[in-house]
């Protein structure tokens, strides 16, 4: 944030400047009607009068020029902040979504947002006007001290007035926000549900919790807008009587001979400006304070993101994986999913996970990519924590297929090349490593397909397939597949296991996650978790090999391999 004031500076240099220029230029009217009442009509000089009328228009002409150059430098300030910022605050966020597995993260564009806002609209620019209220009230005692007092007065009445309109409106509209924040989490759960809700005829019952929570929404702000507006009636209504009161007062004291009567009109203008900026400021000071609270969370992320500070760079790993005693704890409790795992992959070796539902075998693979860091314990790549690796130089080193493939809207090549320079040769050998190459041709514009909206427009198998691709691009040195043949045919399956044994004998680790017993006898290690701790692990042929029981001798029992029994696990 520190760069993005650095950016903002010259822009707020300028609008200091034309605040300065625009206020000294509001008093061109005061003096005018005071030189029209004391003197034009006093002499009857219609040169005078001319003169003080060009005098008049030019500043009216510059006033409207410097308020066209402020919000232009406004504006400019805004989109400076932003482009700023939003890069560096782009890879703090889906760093901090990583680390602390929520999904809520977000909220810091939303403040980025705020915060161009508020430094972008009117909204700041009482801010920089706000410096002249005591200039103002100085020139009226400077006419006379009771018309100082007057000012003074009702600049009170106007700040206790504003400040009662947020004491009393700030429940109603902290009500109004978390109904709001209800509402749009039910309305995207429909949007990512529709489907269920649809089949299971659960719309009417859903909209009704959606109509509650919005109907509660609407009506918290629409007291919040009534009682917003019974003040800002009270205050138009005082701003008008402060104008009047300070002409009748002026005049009173005209008639007393204590001022001249140009004072009347000029005290009029005064006390207007006076009044209309000290209300523009306190209308906008709600909006000032949540730019504030947004500046404060966006400070503190950078800020803590800076005292990471940068890593060693590696050397490009072979691919052996040392997990030590490893315990993973679920978001926001004490229950662990993983606990004391711990297992070692030779580098160029092929190790299947399998076990029950709820296992941890998930969890397993986010630990094993560096997604999730462990509560307890170490998994290292070749000797080194995943966390002591950039997040980027990992990236190249690592291929990952998930369990629900989500390909990114852009063309099938660029998916391929992680939407990073697209090497022709390389997306080309990717993809007949994991025979899609076919697949691909077949489609309308082959490589340069546009995949759309998280893929939509290809079918589950050929995103699986294309997913196998992008993870096995730029030869990394470890590939972690979950459920990678859930959605393969007879022949994906094939060339799924074709590319296992290519990345096998170029000395790829690969570590896959299934429930399909067919899989396992492209292993060389599996791994069998039950509730979140290390069942067995071994050789395949040492898991597989059923182990005889302390009451029957081993060469009285059988060695069939243990598909069934591994379908129970699995």
């Amino acid at each position: 944030m520190d760069r993005g004031i650095q950016a903002v500076r010259p822009a707020l240099v300028h609008l200091c400047l034309f605040s300065l220029l625009l206020n000294l230029l509001s008093f061109a009217t005061v003096i005018y009607t005071m030189q029209v009442f004391d003197r034009v009509l006093s002499t009857r000089s219609i040169n005078t009068l001319i003169s003080l009328t060009v005098l008049l228009l030019l500043a009216c002409a510059a006033t409207a020029l410097l308020s066209a150059c402020r919000d232009s430098a406004l504006r400019r300030m805004g989109i400076a902040l932003d482009r700023e910022v939003a890069g560096d605050l782009y890879d703090l966020v889906y760093a901090e979504t990583l680390e602390t597995r929520r999904l809520d993260t977000m909220h810091a564009f939303r403040d980025l947002e705020t915060v161009r806002q508020f430094t972008a609209s009117q909204a700041i620019a009482p801010l920089f006007d706000l410096p002249w209220i005591p200039i103002y009230v100085v020139v009226a005692f400077s006419l006379h001290v009771w018309l100082g007092l007057a000012m003074m007065a009702a600049i009170v009445v106007v700040l206790v007035l504003a400040l009662l309109n947020e004491f009393l409106n700030r429940a109603n509209l902290d009500r109004a926000s978390q109904h709001a924040a209800q509402s749009q989490r039910l309305l995207d759960t429909a949007s990512r549900e529709a489907e269920v809700l649809h089949v299971m005829a659960m719309v009417p019952g859903f909209r009704v919790q959606w109509l509650a929570a919005h109907g509660q929404a609407l009506g918290w702000q629409l007291a919040a807008a009534h009682l917003s507006k019974a003040i800002a009636t009270v205050l138009k209504f005082w701003q008008q009587f402060t104008s009047f009161g300070l002409v009748a007062l002026s005049a009173y004291l005209a008639i007393q001979g204590q001022v001249s009567g140009g004072v009347m009109f000029a005290v009029m203008f005064i006390g207007g400006a006076c009044i209309g900026v000290v209300q523009s400021a306190s209308s906008q000071w709600p909006v000032f304070l949540r730019a504030r609270q947004s500046y404060g969370r966006l400070q503190a992320l950078f800020r803590a993101a800076e005292s990471v500070g940068p890593r060693m760079a590696l050397p490009r790993p072979e691919g052996r994986v040392d997990v030590e005693g490893l315990a993973v704890t679920a978001p926001g409790t004490p229950h662990f999913i993983l606990s004391q795992v711990s297992f070692s992959l030779p580098a160029g070796t092929v190790t299947a996970v399998v076990g029950p539902s709820g296992a941890g075998k998930s969890t397993l693979v986010r630990c094993l990519i560096g997604i999730w860091a462990p509560s307890l314990g170490a998994v290292r790549l070749d000797g080194s924590e995943l966390q002591h690796w950039e997040a980027d130089a990992l990236g190249q080193h690592l291929g990952y297929l998930p369990q629900s493939v989500e390909l990114l809207s852009g063309t099938i090549a660029q998916n391929i090349a992680r939407f990073g320079p697209v090497d022709d040769a390389a997306v080309l050998a990717a993809a007949q490593l994991a025979g899609v190459h076919e697949v691909i041709q077949q489609l309308p514009r082959g490589y340069d397909t546009d995949v759309g909206e998280g893929g939509s427009a290809l079918s589950g198998g050929q995103r699986q397939r294309i997913g196998l691709a992008r993870a096995i691009y730029g030869d990394p040195a470890l590939v972690v597949l979950d459920e990678p043949n859930s959605n393969l045919d007879a022949v994906g399956e094939a060339a799924l296991a074709q590319a296992l044994e290519v990345l096998k004998g170029r000395g790829t680790t690969c570590v896959l996650i299934t429930h399909k017993a067919n899989v396992l006898t492209l292993a060389d290690y599996i791994l069998v978790l039950k509730d979140g701790t290390v069942s067995r692990f071994g050789t395949r042929d040492e898991v597989l090999t059923p182990q005889p029981t302390p009451s029957e001798p081993k060469a009285d029992r059988p060695a069939p391999m243990l598909r069934p029994s591994l379908a129970q696990t699995s």
